[in-house]
């Protein structure tokens, strides 16, 4: 069923036409001021003209009689019939803005005209007047706009405010302050100085310079176009900036169209592409362009903000332009000038000139030039000199060297090609004993073996696989996340529970998911060692039944049985082996071995409480049939092996033996983080997009300043 929509509601969607953004407001009532006769307009502008918006001119005010009708829609004195638009020669004609501004904001009015004894001040809303009083005031007309869209959430929530819209206000003010020869001024509320001041009678040149500055109003060459009266245009005038001038900033350019603030694609883009021509590649000018049309050949009422024209041989126009423009520029373009440096003769003496930069770097810099240390902002740790305790070896406690156990598992002696390394250099361990389900701390594994070398040739890898998903880490890294993880101060792990371990870089202090953050580093380190792995080799071969065998023993949800596991293990030894370093022994079929790891990083070797849930993981988890997919999940798995472990911060139900034994992995895995790990990490990790969610920043310097004013 259909419904007419109520007055109220209409009346609501035509202003947010015509008045998107307070910017488009100021637009509207500046053009009545104009319309007015003003010489001078002031703006008093509140959180970015939300909360106000309060434009005063000097013009000839409104009439007592005319109050009623000010604010209601399509009521004007511009136009009586729809032929009048032909010879429209004002920039208001429909009689919509001020409507509009009722609609959706708290209006009131304050105005005098010469003849009136005191000024009057109406209030109004949804286009009504609400009431009128007289009061004091000046002739002109004040117009006070507040809490615009405090009826149109969705446009509110939509408008950035406060200084963005600021800029926006200040920009649309300054355009028209260009071409109006009106004097506008433009500050914020309750601020003394102006954001925008300009005077009236000024030439173009000076009030661009007022509105631009100088660096544009310098460089400026006046327009005047010939040859263009035939297609309607009356009068035409502009001003460009030479190719003198340097700039990399785009500055919209400034069209007025019958003294209406207009854009027009075409003849920007026209502009844009001559002037290129004669400018440096990435350079921008300036524009200001200001036609007289005769108003039978323009169509003002095309757009509800009056944003565009429409005009007639707009083709024909924009070319005469652009020529003109053409024949202007290019006698300029004869000679140019350009920044120079002075530089020292060639003849004098290359000692000479050290000595002279000796005493310069000496002398002190002049007051003003001197750059004053900020506490805050001062970075006291330098995320490239070592620690002093890297250079400290740690002694092993003999109360953790011996681990009562039913089935020993001998690790291991080892064999290592590290790509940081020599290729010649290899590993013996010492032996000891351990429990797969408990953890092998990684400091002790650290401290119990001694590097010999051997001679392993380095492997030229052209496996396509292997090199798309190098480019893969290559394309998905983080520029930024990266460098933060190549200068970072390693501060030390906060929880080793939930893996959570804190750094600084520069004034900032980071918390980062650790267990993330190893996971692909060492998948990355793995898939760089493709083939080239140092290999740690197991004093006593392990069982991979008896592995597997503590899986399906414990509550682990299980996929595949263990033969399976083991068929497919055994079946793909040959290419575990010369890819990874993961050596099966099947000597005894019925039992196959484990002889063989794959070494990472020197030094470092992780727990083999893992091994069980590695080997089975190899068997359930990666997929055997696709080649990448294959390669991608083994060194995915290599990868959460070297992994550090969850590590419990204990309970209290946990006698003092259990306490000291958490308490002393807890150091070891610090230890090795700070070492081993993190210095690696600093010299060779691609952080990817991915790890965003895994670091936050928890404090910083200028922020603990702000708080507690010293350090």
């Amino acid at each position: 069923m259909l419904l007419s929509v109520v007055v109220r509601m209409v009346n609501r969607i035509a202003a947010g036409e015509i008045i998107v953004a307070p910017a488009n407001a100021l637009k509207e009532l500046l053009e009545n001021s104009f319309d007015a006769g003003a010489s001078r307009v002031e703006v008093v502008v509140k959180d970015g003209g939300l909360k106000l918006l309060q434009i005063t001119d000097d013009g000839h005010g409104i009439h007592k009689d005319d109050l009623p009708l000010l604010c209601q829609r399509f009521a004007t004195s511009k136009i009586e019939k729809y032929e009048d638009l032909e010879s429209i020669d004002t920039y208001g004609f429909r009689g919509e803005a001020l409507a509009s501004i009722s609609h959706v904001s708290r209006l009131s009015v304050v105005t005098r005209t010469a003849d009136s004894d005191c000024a009057w001040r109406a209030t109004y809303s949804d286009g009504e007047l609400k009431e009128v009083k007289p009061t004091a005031g000046n002739r002109g007309t004040q117009i006070i706009v507040e809490d615009l869209f405090y009826n149109v959430p969705s446009r509110l929530r939509a408008v950035k405010g406060g200084s963005d819209e600021l800029s926006k206000i200040v920009d649309v003010a300054g355009r028209y302050a260009i071409h109006s020869n009106v004097g506008i001024g433009v500050k914020k509320f309750g601020e003394s100085h102006f954001a925008l001041s300009t005077r009236p009678g000024l030439s173009v040149k000076e009030r661009i310079r007022a509105v631009y500055g100088n660096s544009i109003a310098g460089e400026l060459i006046p327009i005047d176009i010939d040859g263009i009266e035939d297609y309607g245009v009356v009068k035409s005038a502009g001003q460009i900036t030479n190719p003198n001038y340097n700039n990399k900033k785009a500055i919209a350019p400034v069209f007025f169209i019958n003294n209406r603030l207009v854009s027009n694609d075409v003849l920007r883009r026209a502009l844009n592409s001559t002037i290129s021509h004669f400018i440096p590649k990435g350079h921008r000018s300036f524009i200001y362009l200001s036609l007289l049309i005769k108003p039978q050949n323009l169509d003002v009422n095309v757009h509800p903000t009056k944003r565009e024209v429409r005009f007639l041989h707009e083709d024909e126009i924009v070319e005469k332009i652009c020529i003109r423009v053409t024949e202007e520029l290019s006698k300029i373009d004869s000679s140019r000038s350009f920044p120079t440096q002075t530089l020292l003769p060639h003849n004098i003496r290359k000692r000479k000139v050290n000595e002279e930069e000796e005493e310069e770097s000496k002398a002190p810099l002049a007051p003003s030039l001197q750059k004053k240390r900020l506490d805050y902002k001062l970075v006291r740790t330098d995320a490239s000199q070592s620690r002093i305790t890297s250079f400290i070896k740690a002694v092993e406690s003999s109360q953790y060297t011996e681990t009562p156990t039913e089935a020993p598992t001998r690790i291991f002696d080892s064999q290592l090609s590290d790509a940081e390394d020599d290729k010649s250099e290899a590993t013996t361990v010492t032996n000891t004993t351990v429990i797969p389900s408990q953890a092998q701390t990684q400091a002790q594994a650290q401290h119990q073996h001694n590097y010999t070398k051997i001679d392993k040739p380095q492997v030229e890898v052209n496996l396509q696989s292997i090199l798309n998903l190098r480019e893969e880490v290559q394309l998905s890294s983080n520029r930024q996340l990266t460098e933060m993880f190549a200068n970072l101060t390693y501060i030390g792990i906060v929880d080793s529970d939930r893996r959570l371990c804190a750094f600084q870089y520069n004034v900032k202090l980071m918390l980062v998911d650790y267990g993330s953050l190893l996971t692909e580093f060492f998948y990355q380190v793995a898939l760089q060692e493709f083939s080239n792995f140092g290999i740690v080799r197991l004093e006593t071969p392990v069982s991979l039944k008896h592995l597997l065998s503590h899986i399906y023993e414990s509550e682990v949800e299980t996929t595949l049985n263990v033969e399976d596991i083991l068929d497919m293990i055994v079946d793909m030894r040959e290419m575990l082996d010369e890819y990874f370093s993961i050596g099966i022994d099947v000597s005894n079929p019925d039992d196959p071995q484990l002889t063989t790891l794959p070494l990472m990083l020197k030094g470092y070797i992780p727990s083999l409480s893992k091994l069980p849930m590695f080997v089975y993981r190899m068997g359930a988890k990666v997929d055997w049939n696709d080649e990448e997919q294959c390669l991608d999940g083994i060194l995915r798995q290599i990868a959460m092996l070297y992994t550090p472990e969850y590590i419990s911060e204990g309970t209290p139900e946990m006698d003092e033996m259990q306490k000291q034994v958490l308490a002393q992995q807890r150091y070891d895995l610090n230890l090795t983080m700070e070492n081993i790990i993190m210095p690696s990490v600093k010299r060779r990790f691609l952080a990817p997009h991915k790890l965003k969610k895994d670091v936050i920043e928890i404090a910083n310097l200028p922020g603990l300043y702000r708080v507690f004013e010293r350090c």
